[in-house]
């Protein structure tokens, strides 16, 4: 665990050194859950904040911020995630196709409330509207560890986002 940690710190350390632009942009969409999540809560809506660091056009580091509420017996659910991933980049006329991983904390609320560490993977097509907006859909799938609730979950999100450039 202390070594994923480490190469992210390093990762975005070299990040730091070499900054082109900033990612900001906002998500919403649909949240799915599995295990035994899905037999007594209803898939729902969800909704997020995206902030990324450019390194150049083919990497970027980004920290994702997700949050859903699941309607259900015998009581609601509510999921908030907060990730980090090294996203690639492969840009093909206006289209940026994204693969994407990384860790990530997920804290679930019930009548009590647990916070999980787990891994996210992530696939997504963005169409490039201008030199600075993109929107597009991105597929995630977070797999989480632990016991005592801690079922993993999916999201399909639509994405609309802004890269403020810096150098």
């Amino acid at each position: 665990m202390t070594r994923i940690f480490l190469l992210f710190f390093l990762f975005g350390s070299s990040l730091g050194l070499t900054l082109d632009g900033i990612y900001l942009g906002g998500q919403v969409g649909q949240v799915g859950l599995t295990g035994g999540s899905s037999s007594q809560h209803q898939n729902a809506i969800g909704f997020g904040l995206d902030m990324g660091l450019k390194s150049n056009p083919l990497v970027d580091l980004v920290f994702q911020s997700q949050w859903s509420s699941h309607s259900g017996s015998p009581q609601g659910l509510k999921i908030f995630s907060q990730t980090l991933g090294v996203m690639t980049h492969l840009e093909i006329t206006d289209f940026d196709f994204t693969l994407g991983l990384g860790p990530g904390f997920y804290h679930f609320s019930r009548a009590t409330s647990q916070t999980h560490f787990g891994l996210h993977w992530n696939a997504g097509a963005d169409l490039i509207l201008s030199q600075h907006l993109r929107t597009g859909l991105t597929f995630r799938y977070h797999s989480l560890f632990g016991e005592g609730g801690a079922d993993d979950f999916w999201s399909v999100m639509m994405r609309v986002g802004t890269i403020i450039e810096l150098g």
